[in-house]
């Protein structure tokens, strides 16, 4: 991805992967704004990079930008530009805590669906089993970024 700054010769060359590779890392670099996809407004991803400092000065370029284009007229002041940290296994995480949540609004044993592994670290899910002894999953601690 080339990222041009607004009204310099600056150009940043930078390496994108994928945001929906789950196996890695990814800094991830999202725009809020109208997404007519949708039809509302939401976060949308407009890249991912394998380190904070990439995405950091993606971040910088595409925020100048999008604040020139704001103050110019031509976008919605109520846009911005913003980023998160997904950790590899985050989609994976996400998508085990929604079928977890359904199973137990469904009043089904949400347990085989934790061998796959653990839910996001903001679910704790516990019970007792049919023989009276307590059970739990999840809350662990979130994962910290690798540095450097």
């Amino acid at each position: 991805m080339v990222l041009a700054g607004c009204g310099s010769s600056e150009v940043i060359n930078v390496p994108v992967v994928d945001p929906d590779d789950d196996s890695v890392w990814r800094w991830v670099l999202q725009h809020y704004r109208f997404d007519p996809q949708r039809r509302q407004r939401r976060n949308v991803t407009v890249a991912a990079y394998d380190n904070a400092a990439e995405w950091e000065a993606a971040l910088s370029a595409h925020d100048r930008r999008i604040r020139v284009e704001i103050d110019a007229g031509n976008r919605d002041p109520r846009e911005r530009v913003s980023g998160v940290i997904w950790p590899p296994g985050y989609h994976a995480e996400q998508a085990r805590g929604r079928l977890v949540r359904d199973a137990i609004g469904h009043g089904v044993d949400p347990r085989p669906l934790l061998d796959d592994g653990p839910p996001p670290s903001n679910v704790v899910v516990f019970g007792w089993d049919a023989d009276g002894q307590p059970w739990s999953a999840g809350g662990g601690e979130p994962p910290t970024p690798p540095t450097g």
